[in-house]
């Protein structure tokens, strides 16, 4: 099991309905229950009630995975091959 740290930007598979297996990018406010859960705020998905403050929200450990590293290709010099395999960013997420 990968431990995160308070501050760590992370990835979070999503499980709703609808955005099942998108991922998105938050930071770890706080660990909690032994490393087993997460108390998470996200960059770019903001609260329903208040759409003046970032989503906060606590998830479960199998959801999070570490940030990839940095891209060493720029888009724009990037090639792509027929049925490569690749990750796209769209409303808000991967």
């Amino acid at each position: 099991m990968v431990v995160f740290f308070q501050g760590d930007e992370v990835k979070v598979c999503s499980k709703e309905e609808g955005f099942f297996g998108s991922y998105y990018e938050p930071k770890i406010i706080s660990p909690l229950n032994n490393n087993t859960l997460y108390r998470m705020k996200y960059k770019n998905i903001i609260e329903e009630e208040d759409q003046t403050w970032p989503l906060v929200e606590i998830v479960s450990t199998d959801e999070v995975r570490p940030m990839p590293p940095p891209a060493t290709i720029t888009t724009a010099t990037q090639v792509f091959h027929y049925l490569e395999r690749m990750d796209a960013f769209d409303n808000d997420g991967w």
